[in-house]
């Protein structure tokens, strides 16, 4: 699931009695038969592991599948089941699994050190990189997606003197204090994400980490108005997905980048683009952009590291000499790692090429235009939405912009069509209705063919 902080197992709804529990109890009886090894191998984790996972999210009913290897655009589960992969390791995997350039490289640099908390030639290498691609002043590397944005937040609370910071009720920003929490709503469909009802999104945090983060609603420009109204000359932060990908695929309605961008220059405060997820995913440039509304600070992590672990925060060079002349201490023993180096680098320069990413978007129209002729044919309340390399399928046929349009598709039938395409080999998404599919630089023509003779037998039993 998305909300990877998740304090509960990833339980699939329950299908409703009315509309086709029966499709629903074969494909979960057929799911089981083919997966006994992972079930054993799950049973056997528990006793040491909390809910027998590392990681919330990678829980799913009846049982999640562990993986015996993943190569290309596919991965293998313990049980021999061979899968064509589209979650791609929560969208990490833009290059596809193992794939042998970087692989290289990377064993280039492990003969010569894994670990040395010291510079290396790689790290202004990789530096340069990164900030003529994506229109950075200055960048420092971390580990991961929660590093970035809990650093990006700091330099904008020391640049601009203010605590206060707005995030929005259908991003995620990692596992920061700050950012767990949401717009609890009650009244909502009983099939609609249990975290949607929460205003705190897990236990163990002291209430006084809450008191500085204000939630605003996505693609509701008016939302922010009122806070900034409330909240005058206090918020050093606006923090987004400039593209969700944390509720399935949502894009910014018309104006409404614009109109962060106008305030925040009139407020003097901080306007920062998490592109954790959706970063390197439109081309060979970030998000601002291609939408034409630049950020001032940026977050990526996940594709940029071609399967590695590494994570990156970058911008303006005002903002970024907080770390010079401001008291921001950034700091990290794995940050900037040979390894993880290598890996972006060579990620950067020799994978994700213009003709990597005609493929990717090639096959991405194939596989969105399969399903939609598929829909159409089939009748099924359902749309796609798609941008760049990723894609969603939404149980529904109205646009879906915000939140409260999200809960009113038919979360309820996702266990039906997850199953279903599990049993026939395709991983289609993520594990829940809140994620996306994901082309790779190694899926093929026949990837694609084969999930769309898998949704031609799905989606008659969806309708």
């Amino acid at each position: 699931m998305s909300l990877e902080q998740q304090s509960q197992p990833a339980s699939l709804p329950n299908p409703g009695e009315h509309w086709g529990a029966d499709h629903y109890d074969e494909e979960l009886e057929r799911y089981r038969s083919r997966t006994t090894r992972s079930f054993a191998e799950w049973q056997r984790a528990q006793e040491h592991l909390p809910l027998g996972v590392c990681g919330n999210f990678r829980v799913m009913d009846p049982h999640p599948i562990f993986v015996n290897r993943a190569v290309g655009s596919h991965l293998e589960d313990v049980d021999g089941n061979d899968y064509v992969d589209y979650a791609l390791g929560q969208t990490t995997t833009l290059i596809g699994h193992a794939h042998p350039v970087v692989l290289d490289a990377v064993r280039r640099q492990a003969e010569k050190g894994t670990i040395t908390c010291m510079p290396t030639r790689r790290t202004a290498d990789l530096a340069k990189i990164v900030c003529e691609r994506f229109r950075f002043d200055q960048v420092r590397f971390v580990n991961t997606g929660s590093e970035a944005t809990m650093f990006a937040v700091r330099i904008a609370r020391s640049a601009t003197g203010r605590n206060k910071i707005i995030k929005f009720d259908v991003c995620y920003h990692g596992l920061s204090a700050e950012f767990m929490l949401g717009k609890g709503v009650d009244n909502l469909p009983p099939w609609a994400p249990a975290w949607m009802t929460k205003s705190r999104w897990t236990t163990g945090i002291a209430e006084k980490h809450y008191e500085d983060t204000i939630v605003a609603e996505y693609n509701q420009l008016e939302s922010v108005r009122q806070v900034f109204e409330q909240n005058p000359g206090a918020i050093a932060a606006v923090i987004l997905e400039p593209i969700v990908l944390n509720n399935n695929l949502i894009m910014p309605l018309e104006g409404f980048l614009e109109g962060l961008r106008e305030i925040c220059n009139r407020e003097g405060t901080v306007l920062i683009y998490d592109e954790v997820k959706i970063g390197c995913k439109l081309g060979l440039l970030g998000v601002g952009e291609y939408l034409g509304v630049p950020a001032d600070l940026v977050t990526m992590a996940k594709s940029i590291g071609g399967g590695f672990p590494i994570g990156l925060f970058g911008g303006r060079r005002d903002l970024m000499q907080q770390i010079e002349s401001g008291g921001v201490v950034h700091a990290g023993t794995y940050a900037a790692n040979p390894l993880s180096l290598e890996a972006a680098y060579t990620t950067l320069t020799e994978v994700l090429t213009p003709e990597a990413y005609r493929h990717m978007f090639a096959l991405n129209k194939a596989l969105a235009d399969g399903y939609r002729e598929i829909i159409e044919r089939t009748g099924l309340d359902a749309h796609v939405v798609t941008v760049g390399a990723v894609g969603g399928l939404f149980l529904g046929r109205r646009p879906v912009a915000t939140r409260a349009e999200y809960v009113l598709t038919r979360l309820d039938k996702w266990p039906t069509y997850w199953l279903g395409m599990l049993n026939r080999g395709i991983i289609p998404q993520g594990s829940s209705a809140e994620d996306n599919w994901t082309v790779s630089a190694q899926h093929t023509e026949e990837d694609i063919e084969r999930t769309l003779r898998a949704f031609r037998e799905v989606a008659p039993t969806l309708a």
